[in-house]
C-alpha cells in the first residue's frame, strides 16, 4: 500500500470516490471536496486510489487565542477495500505533518466514535437541538427591527459582528475571515426560498440573526434553521418575534443551541410542550501539538503540574510536560523527567483540555486518564468551558 498526498490532477478521482463510497450523486458545480484543501490517499500497488482523508484549514478561537485547526472529512473508502488499512494509514501519515506544518488541533464529525478514537480523536463539543412550538411562543415586545437579506443588500459586515460573539467565546469555534461573508451579499429569497434575516436594535446595533427555510417533516410544516446567531437575549426575543409571525401556517421552529445551561432561560414558557431540547454531540477532538496547546490554554488561577502524554501517531507529543502557571495562563511548559500527577492518553488529553467536562466527571469514567496525585491541581487545569463548533467539512 502506497500512502501520500494526493496530486491537484487527481482531485476529481478524489471527489468520485467520495460519491461513490457516500452514495451520493457527484455536482461537477459543487465538488464535495474544496481546492484549498489538502488529501491524503491510499493506494494500491498498480496505483489505483482506494481511500481518502482531506484536511481543511480552519482557525479556530481556544480560550480566547488564535489557534490552527485541521477539520478532517472526505473520510471515504471504495466498497473493495474497506477494511483493508487505507484510511489508517492516511491518518499516520497525515497527523505527524500537521505537527509539523503548525496545527494545534484537529476537528471531525464521526459516523464512529470509537474508530476515531484509535486516531487519538475524542467526544468534545454538544449542542442543543431547540425544537419550539410556534404556537405557544409568546417573546417579549421587540423594540428593533429586522432586516431581510435580499439582491443589491449587503449585511455582511453586521453578520460578521453578530457571529464575533460567539467566536471569541467558545472553544472550537471557527473564527470566520471576510471572504467566507461573501454569502450574506448573494442571498436571494425569492429564487431559493432560503430567508436570511438580521435583527437590529433601537440604536442600530445587530444584535442577531438567521438563515432558514421551510420544511414538510413528519411533525409538521416547519420552519428549519441552517444559521442561528445572537449577542444578548434582546436579540434572542427579536428572532422569536419575528419566528411568532410564522405561527399561523407553520408548527415548529428548530435550530441549534451551545449546550450552555443558561440558554435553557431565554425561553419564557418551556413546559406545556413549548420547546423542547435535545443534547446531541457535535464532533471529536484532537490535539496535534500538546506543548502548544498547554502554552495557550487558560488556567485557573496560579499552579503546578506535571502531565505525562502518551500519543502513539505523533512521538513528540509523548512524554512528561510540566505546566507551571500564574493568574490563568502558563508561565512556562517544559518536559520533564518528574514524576507525573496523572498520565493521559492523547485522546483523554485533548477531550480535557479543550473543556469537554471537569476532570473529576472524567475520573474513573473516561478512558486513557489515569491520576498518579490525587492532590495535584486538576481542577484548575481541566474544567468545564464553553464548546460549540457550526461549520461542517
Amino acid at each position: 500500500m502506497i500512502i501520500r498526498k494526493t496530486l491537484p490532477e487527481e482531485k476529481r478521482r478524489v471527489n468520485e470516490i467520495f460519491a461513490i463510497a457516500f452514495e451520493q450523486p457527484l455536482d461537477e458545480n459543487n465538488p464535495p471536496i474544496r481546492d484549498s484543501a489538502m488529501t491524503w490517499a491510499a493506494f494500491t500497488d498498480d496505483m489505483q486510489m482506494m481511500s481518502t482523508v482531506t484536511f481543511t484549514d480552519f482557525n479556530v478561537n481556544f480560550d480566547g487565542s488564535t489557534c490552527k485547526m485541521a477539520g478532517a472529512g472526505g473520510v471515504a473508502t471504495l466498497p473493495q477495500y474497506r477494511r483493508c488499512g487505507g484510511i489508517r494509514g492516511c491518518f499516520t501519515k497525515a497527523l505527524p505533518e500537521l505537527y509539523k506544518d503548525g496545527y494545534d488541533f484537529s476537528f471531525l464529525f464521526p459516523f464512529s466514535t470509537s474508530y476515531y478514537r484509535k486516531f487519538g480523536y475524542e467526544s468534545c463539543v454538544r449542542k442543543y437541538r431547540t425544537v419550539v412550538d410556534l404556537g405557544l411562543l409568546d417573546p417579549p415586545k421587540a423594540e428593533g427591527r429586522l432586516v431581510l437579506a435580499e439582491c443589491g443588500s449587503d449585511f455582511s459586515g453586521a453578520v460578521k459582528t453578530i457571529d464575533a460573539a460567539w467566536e471569541n467565546k467558545y472553544n472550537m469555534a471557527v473564527r470566520h475571515g471576510d471572504e467566507y461573508y461573501s454569502w450574506v451579499s448573494k442571498c436571494n429569497p425569492a429564487v431559493t426560498q432560503e430567508f436570511t434575516y438580521i435583527y437590529f436594535s433601537k440604536n442600530g446595533t445587530p444584535k442577531a440573526y438567521t438563515t432558514f427555510r421551510k420544511a414538510d417533516e413528519p411533525d409538521g410544516r416547519n420552519l428549519v434553521c441552517k444559521h442561528f446567531c445572537f449577542t444578548d437575549k434582546e436579540g434572542y426575543n427579536g428572532l422569536m418575534n419575528l419566528f411568532r409571525s410564522f405561527a399561523s401556517d407553520h408548527r415548529f421552529v428548530k435550530f441549534d443551541l451551545p449546550a450552555d445551561a443558561g440558554m435553557l432561560y431565554l425561553m419564557p414558557e418551556w413546559s406545556l410542550g413549548a420547546v423542547k431540547w435535545t443534547v446531541l454531540p457535535a464532533g471529536m477532538v484532537r490535539v496535534i501539538n500538546v506543548k502548544s496547546v498547554l502554552e495557550k490554554a487558560r488556567y485557573l488561577g496560579s499552579g503546578h503540574i506535571v502531565l505525562k502524554i502518551t500519543d502513539k501517531i505523533v512521538p513528540e507529543n509523548c512524554g512528561c510536560f510540566e505546566v507551571r502557571f500564574t493568574n490563568g495562563r502558563a508561565d512556562s511548559v517544559s518536559q520533564t523527567g518528574d514524576t507525573p500527577d496523572a498520565v493521559l492518553d492523547i485522546s483523554a488529553f485533548s477531550a480535557l483540555i479543550a473543556g469537554a467536562c471537569r476532570f473529576e466527571e472524567a475520573d474513573g469514567r473516561l478512558e486513557g486518564f489515569e491520576i498518579m496525585n490525587r492532590d495535584a491541581c486538576f481542577d484548575r487545569v481541566f474544567y468545564q468551558k464553553p464548546l460549540m463548533i457550526r461549520d461542517y467539512f
